[in-house]
């Protein structure tokens, strides 16, 4: 994210924060709703804005940012059902879920920062169409008076006409999708848990886990308005807010981890002077990025290839494989090739100080009268 567009973000949320407070008709929702709520509510969107900040400021590059600034924005937005003026009401209904599908495509696009497949694009552009079309139906067959006799007569603008069947017909079709939708991600989530490496789990472990907290909060509050009637057990109904904002937290987290490791790599690269190359120092670089399937290839002239530890000839990873490679040239020379696990491969920054340790360890192995390696200009790996 630009400087411009963080502060275009950062100003957009406090004024939805000052708009929305205004806007609260507390005659209206006096029984739902109070200024705690408020707080908690305005609390959420605050986290999700000041972490895409943070997130942008620290992956510029990537979306993860900017889902997480538009998820906020969009919470905040949902604030206006809470008015008696029919258009901010309206606009505040229609985009009560709009955050849902932000947060999926985060999901699917965390930790690499996009989307790798048509597939997600599509599925993930169905899921934005679906929660837009699916609230708009509802609107058009509900006088929200049914709902709240305190509303106003015409605040809903896209009431087409008040019919109780059509709109629990609704409701149940698209609740079906939503679960739909669910399942989807739930499968998408083990699949790429089964097949992952611990490099990637250990990414998105804080997230999975907040997501379930969240979901598992937000699934609770209709169970628990029939099932609450004590004032002293009420305060359950607030644990969707917190549990929430521990998503883009649990983003941060990541994220943070993502940082430290690459301060342990530049400290390793300091000393990697006085470290004799061996096993050992490939046991560092491992255990500095979180990935026990972190690989380190020497160039060999003889095998015109790539060779392990053992002198034995090695392919680089294809395409569509779990793992990438990057070439490591010195001065126009053909080092040798580091080969890590994808969750890695999105981390430009911490890639190029993994690139310069190891660089210096082989051109330092080859001056001391380790293998050859052959001058072969721009040629890269993987």
């Amino acid at each position: 994210m630009s400087r411009r567009a963080m502060i275009a973000a950062a100003l957009s949320a406090a004024v939805l924060v000052v708009a929305v407070t205004a806007s609260v008709e507390w005659q209206m929702c006096r029984t739902t709703f109070g200024p705690t709520e408020l707080a908690l509510f305005l609390m959420v969107g605050g986290v999700f804005v000041a972490a895409g900040l943070v997130a942008g400021c620290y992956r510029p590059a990537d979306t993860l940012g900017r889902l997480l600034v538009a998820a906020g924005l969009l919470w905040l937005v949902k604030g206006f059902r809470l008015s008696t003026v029919p258009a901010l009401f309206t606009a505040g209904t229609v985009l009560t879920n709009m955050y849902i599908p932000v947060l999926i495509q985060l999901v699917f696009s965390f930790p690499w920062g996009r989307l790798h497949h048509r597939w997600e694009r599509r599925f993930i552009g169905g899921c934005y169409g679906y929660y837009a079309v699916s609230v708009i139906c509802e609107l058009a067959f509900l006088d929200t008076r049914r709902v709240n006799s305190a509303h106003p007569p015409g605040l809903n603008l896209l009431l087409v006409r008040d019919d109780p069947t059509i709109f629990a017909a609704m409701q149940v079709v698209f609740g079906v999708g939503g679960m739909a939708i669910g399942l989807v991600l739930i499968g998408v989530l083990l699949a790429r848990w089964r097949s992952g490496t611990r490099a990637y789990r250990a990414a998105v472990a804080p997230l999975c886990c907040a997501a379930l907290l969240g979901t598992a909060a937000t699934a609770w509050t209709p169970l628990a308005s029939v099932w609450v009637h004590s004032p002293q057990q009420a305060w359950t109904l607030l644990l969707r807010y917190p549990s929430t904002a521990l998503i883009p937290l649990a983003v941060l987290v990541g994220l943070w981890r993502y940082r430290v490791t690459r301060a342990a790599v530049r400290n390793l690269s300091v000393d990697i002077g006085a470290t004799p190359f061996g096993e050992g120092f490939v046991d560092a670089l491992r255990e500095a990025l979180r990935d026990p399937s972190l690989a380190l290839w020497s160039y060999s002239r003889v095998h015109d290839g790539y060779v392990d530890a053992q002198g034995l000839r090695q392919v680089l990873p294809r395409r569509n494989d779990a793992r990438e490679a990057t070439a490591l040239i010195h001065e126009g020379v053909l080092m040798g090739a580091l080969v890590y696990d994808k969750a890695v491969a999105d981390q430009p920054r911490l890639l190029a100080a993994v690139r310069t340790a190891t660089t210096r360890a082989l051109d330092t192995r080859r001056q001391r009268g380790g293998p050859c390696a052959e001058r072969h200009g721009t040629r890269s790996g993987g």
